[in-house]
C-alpha cells in the first residue's frame, strides 16, 4: 500500500505543472540522485544539482541537458530523475524573440551528442548541465550570471579533495571558468514560473 501511494505521489508531482504552461527556453531544475549529485549540493550548499532546459519537439516537451551524452529526455522522465519528482522553473523576465529562440536551440543542437564534462571545463568540447544552459542563453546575447571560478567554492571537504584527486590529479586550474544550477536559478535575469519543493 505505501508503495502504491508514493507512485501516485510521483505521479502526480509529475504532472502537477502541465506541460503546455512551460514554454521553449524555460530552465528546469532538480535534486539528482547521482553521487556527484552530493558533491555540488556541498560546494553550492543548494539541492540544485542538475539543471536543463526545455525544448518542445513536434508539440512534446523534452529536456536539453548534459548527461552523457548531451541529450533531449522527455519531460516526465527527466522529472522522474530527480529525487521525489520535486523540481523549480524559471523563465527569462524578458519576452524572447523567435529569432533568439533559433540561435539558443541552434547552439543546442550542435552540441547533442557530446561527452559529460566531469572536470567542469569551460571548453564546447564536452559539456556539464548549468554549463549548457548558460551558453544556450549566451547564443542568443544573454549572460544570464557572471561565471566563477574554483577558486570561488570550499573545496577543503574530504569528499571534495578526493574526487579533485581522481579527476584531476595533484593540480587543478582555480581559475577555471564555472557556473552551477543554483547560479542559474539566482540570476536577476529569471523568475520562478514553477516549484513543488
Amino acid at each position: 500500500m505505501k508503495n502504491l501511494l508514493y507512485l501516485l505521489s510521483i505521479f502526480l508531482v509529475s504532472f502537477s505543472c502541465a506541460p503546455e504552461k512551460l514554454q521553449n527556453g524555460d530552465i528546469i531544475f532538480h535534486t539528482s540522485k547521482s553521487f556527484q549529485s552530493q558533491m555540488i549540493q556541498t560546494l553550492t550548499n543548494s539541492n540544485l544539482s542538475h539543471c536543463g532546459i526545455i525544448n518542445y519537439r513536434s508539440g512534446k516537451p523534452y529536456v536539453l541537458e548534459a548527461v552523457n551524452p548531451v541529450k533531449l529526455t522527455p519531460l516526465n522522465q527527466w522529472i522522474s530523475r530527480g529525487v521525489a519528482g520535486k523540481y523549480k522553473v524559471v523563465r527569462l523576465k524578458e519576452r524572447i524573440t523567435d529569432e533568439k529562440k533559433q540561435l539558443m536551440f541552434a547552439y543546442g543542437k550542435r552540441q547533442l551528442g557530446k561527452n559529460y564534462d566531469i572536470k567542469f571545463e569551460w571548453s564546447d568540447k564536452k559539456m556539464y548541465c548549468s554549463e549548457i544552459v548558460w551558453k544556450i542563453y549566451k547564443a542568443a546575447g544573454y549572460d544570464l550570471c557572471t561565471p566563477k571560478t574554483f577558486s570561488d567554492f570550499d573545496l577543503s571537504g574530504r569528499t571534495v579533495r578526493n574526487e579533485i584527486k581522481k579527476r584531476y590529479g595533484a593540480t587543478i586550474n582555480l581559475k577555471e571558468k564555472v557556473v552551477s544550477p543554483e547560479d542559474l536559478y539566482n540570476s536577476n535575469m529569471v523568475k520562478t514560473i514553477f516549484s513543488n519543493f
